[in-house]
């Protein structure tokens, strides 16, 4: 027969029971949490664009910023996107919308692109050899894309709130004003 369970045996599995379910609700919550995923990847984006050999910056400044770079790549970046990315992608995967389907996997390549590319950067750097050149133009390409294709697909959430810039608002009472 079944032994009767003691009032410790059942609160112990209500305490597990609760600790799981408040878990799922704490990465679900992430899913929706893309605000500072989104900035960290402006961020990032500028901060590498300003490395950018074409630019040429003076090398005090863009040590500095190469540093900076790379740091936040590293820790801030990785942990942040890749949270928001691993609970996001299930929305991904059962989303009726076929528009956001095709940008979130993009999305999800080019980001694997362009992490991996900077992974393999930040532990190697360019060295001046073929493959080092290629990863580098890897990472700056894939980031060139992946940046509008992102604001794209969080149009209607951005932090970039096109729709109350106030650039947008002063051009488009400009252009009232002219007609």
């Amino acid at each position: 027969m079944n032994a009767p369970l003691s009032s410790s045996t059942v609160s112990s599995e209500n305490e597990r029971l609760s600790w799981t379910q408040s878990l799922k609700g704490y990465w679900l919550k992430q899913a929706y949490r893309h605000k500072n995923a989104e900035k960290l990847m402006y961020v990032m984006f500028v901060s590498g664009f300003l490395l950018w050999d074409q630019l040429s910056l003076p090398w005090t400044i863009e040590r500095w910023l190469l540093l900076a770079h790379m740091v936040i790549g590293v820790s801030l970046f990785l942990w942040t996107v890749g949270m928001f990315w691993s609970a996001h992608r299930r929305l991904l995967m059962r989303s009726k919308k076929s528009f956001l389907r095709i940008t979130g996997r993009m999305t999800e390549a080019l980001l694997v692109l362009c992490v991996s590319s900077g992974v393999y950067l930040f532990f190697y750097g360019v060295t001046g050899n073929t493959l080092s050149v290629f990863i580098q133009d890897v990472h700056f390409y894939s980031s060139l894309v992946l940046t509008p294709l992102v604001f794209r697909h969080a149009l209607r959430w951005s932090v970039l709130n096109l729709k109350s810039s106030r650039l947008v608002s002063f051009f488009a009472n400009r252009r009232g004003d002219n007609t």
